[in-house]
């Protein structure tokens, strides 16, 4: 590393160790006694430091890497970033103890380091971060005292607030609730129309019967001609009451129509207010500073960060409700940002400052914010912005396969269904806007990989999560419809009806939630995952709830299109359905930053284990980016993965 050892690093040092309440990123390769790199980076980050060393939390150790933990002859070389600093300290470390801390569904391992070789003024830098940290802590609760009074006559406002916003979504639930009693009564009603039309057909019949009959007998046998014309006469006074309730039911149906049109479009008046709230909050929070938003309010740990993939649906949801400027503030962002150096955009920055939150870069989101400036290009016809997506299609070609499929990034061997889906779209989507071939054979090739390499179609789970991963994710059921759409599904031999009630008979949970006043609701939306794999028990997720109800609308949308109003009266009372459930969760923003606004949290547990690799964030008012933006999408059915053309 070219440092000098660090004098201060005495063993009474090492162990006094400064316990942190706000995380910061670590990057770590193994290296071997000769000091050569024997493994790729390994995102960890921080729990406790002292001047002599720290204790790290790295998720998924390579297997062929585990070995490194044991190897008394390996260090470390570390590269430790610092919020608001401007370079990562370098230094090159020894591993003191491991143990492991999770085993399911992934690994997870807290690693105690002590520095061999540091450089003392980045030592110096970390640890006065860290007693800054604490010093702010302290100052902040006597700040507070000053605010109480404020704060007391603000919590009337708020409670206020509360009250109305708790009025508007009750007054949605109430109403998709009488819904879907109608649709119900309308059924019934269908079915007892058919009932009617199926006796009216057999009395037909019947008064056919005895009409023959009667031209067979003989004009002697009057008591059979008497008999039986009897018998035509009262079923034809049969068919008369048949065909009067006939009419009065065909009539009530109608009414019942009529009724539900009513409740629809008062739905979505009362939607567009929902939605119109949630954008306000996804406003109030954009950093005026670097124009991003802040992917969670009410994290410590992360409350400063600023996720691509979060930022690429925020700048989807201000392009969606007219919002042109804040979405360029976004772009304008990214179309200077600092690039990881393998050339992709980092998975995370940090909102107010615009460093590097989070020192990777994977497919995913870069794909994400492709996305975002193309939906923006479509519909404003302004391109300054489009060489970003240009930049990320090049990068992308530094990860793909021969076969058209993408790696989870430039130094990752994994392949993840759900980033290839959204390669499939980005690509289509660059194809349709500048008519460029090139981008229509990478599609072609990405659809290929995927009906190769994600989809069965003899076994379960129907849409495997990656390449050779059969793990069940609800994200790729819903993005399979979205992005691919229906017909195209069929025509590649795959059935999207059974993709979405695969979704619902494995993802779909009902689970008890409690909102941040107390109150106990009973909810039901989608899991990250089946839910019976794991011992968590079931989780709501808002974003991926809200990303099944798009793919319901959709599915609701082509069978409408087609002519089946039965199966599209069956998705749309889906949809609307789960928008009902998705409604108990949206909270008021706590903050005085766009107070009074909705936001939704990201799960309905805290910090649960969504079976993927992460957890969910801390806190029970933890308004979440991308929940919220997606929640905007889906209630206006703006589908980020097509053109949503007028």
């Amino acid at each position: 590393m070219g440092h000098k050892p660090d004098k201060h690093n005495d063993p009474a040092e090492r162990r006094s160790y400064i316990r942190l309440d706000h995380i910061f990123p670590v990057e770590f390769r193994f290296l071997d006694a000769a000091g050569e790199a024997v493994s790729g980076w390994y995102q960890a980050f921080t729990q406790d430091i002292s001047r002599g060393g720290m204790c790290l939390t790295v998720n998924n150790i390579e297997f062929g890497d585990v070995k490194y933990l044991s190897d008394k002859d390996t260090t470390l070389a570390l590269n430790i970033n610092i919020p608001l600093g401007k370079d990562a300290v370098g230094a090159k470390a020894r591993l003191a103890w491991f143990k492991t801390t999770r085993t399911e569904p992934v690994l997870q391992y807290a690693l105690g380091v002590y520095y061999e070789v540091i450089d003392p003024s980045g030592n110096m830098r970390i640890l006065k971060y860290a007693r800054a940290r604490k010093f702010f802590k302290g100052l902040a609760v006597t700040f507070s005292i000053f605010l109480s009074l404020g704060l007391v006559i603000a919590g009337f406002y708020s409670s206020r607030l509360r009250v109305e916003n708790e009025k508007l979504l009750a007054s949605l639930s109430v109403n998709l609730s009488h819904q879907k009693g109608l649709r119900q009564g309308g059924e019934s009603l269908k079915g007892q129309i058919e009932d009617m039309k199926f006796l009216l057909s057999q009395s037909d019949r019947k008064i056919d019967m005895l009409s023959r009959r009667l031209r067979e007998v003989s004009s002697d046998d009057q008591k059979t001609i008497t008999t039986l014309q009897g018998s035509i006469d009262f079923f034809k006074k049969y068919q008369e009451k048949l065909k009067g309730d006939l009419t009065g039911l065909v009539e009530k149906k109608a009414r019942v129509e009529d009724d539900v049109t009513a409740k629809v479009q008062e739905a979505s008046l009362l939607e567009k207010k929902i939605r119109d709230k949630l954008y306000g909050w996804l406003a109030a929070h954009q950093n005026t500073n670097t124009g991003l938003v802040a992917s969670f309010e009410g994290d410590r740990d992360i409350n400063d960060w600023g996720f691509t993939y979060d930022e690429a649906l925020a700048a989807m949801a201000f392009v969606k409700t007219g919002d042109i400027e804040n979405a360029r503030k976004i772009f304008d962002f990214y179309a200077a940002a600092k690039k990881s150096d393998t050339g992709g955009f980092f998975n995370a920055y940090y909102a107010s400052t615009g460093d590097a939150a989070e020192y990777v870069a994977h497919a995913g989101p870069n794909i994400w914010l492709g996305l975002a400036v193309l939906q923006y290009t479509y519909h404003t016809q302004d391109r300054r912005y489009l060489k970003i997506a240009e930049d990320i299609s090049r990068w992308l070609d530094t990860i793909r396969d021969p076969e058209g499929g993408l790696r989870g990034g430039k130094e990752f061997s994994w392949y993840s269904t759900e980033h290839n889906l959204d390669a499939y779209a980005f690509y289509d989507m660059f194809a349709e806007l500048t008519k460029d071939e090139g981008y229509a054979g990478r599609a072609k090739q990405a659809l290929d990989w995927l009906n190769k390499n994600a989809y069965s179609r003899i076994s379960a789970p129907i849409v495997k999560r990656g390449k050779g991963d059969s793990t069940i994710a609800t994200d790729t059921y819903a993005w399979s419809v979205t992005a691919i759409g229906p017909q195209a599904l069929k025509d590649a031999g795959m059935d999207p009806d059974a993709i979405i009630e695969f979704a619902i008979s494995n993802c779909s949970v009902s689970v008890d939630y409690r909102k941040p006043d107390g109150t106990p609701v009973r909810i039901k939306g989608f899991d990250f995952a089946k839910h019976q794999n794991l011992a968590r028990g079931g989780v709501v997720s808002c974003e991926w709830s809200a990303q099944m109800i798009l793919a319901l609308k959709i599915m609701a949308d082509y069978y409408r299109h087609s002519g089946n109003t039965e199966k599209a009266d069956h998705y749309a009372g889906l949809a609307g359905e789960y928008i009902s459930e998705l409604s108990k969760m949206i909270i008021t923003s706590p903050s005085p930053v766009g107070q009074g606004d909705f936001c939704l949290p990201y799960a309905s547990q805290e910090f649960a284990d969504t079976g993927h690799g992460w957890r969910t964030p801390k806190g029970n008012r933890t308004g979440s980016v991308a929940a919220t933006a997606y929640a905007i999408l889906a209630i206006d059915g703006f589908n980020p993965l097509r053109f949503n053309k007028p």
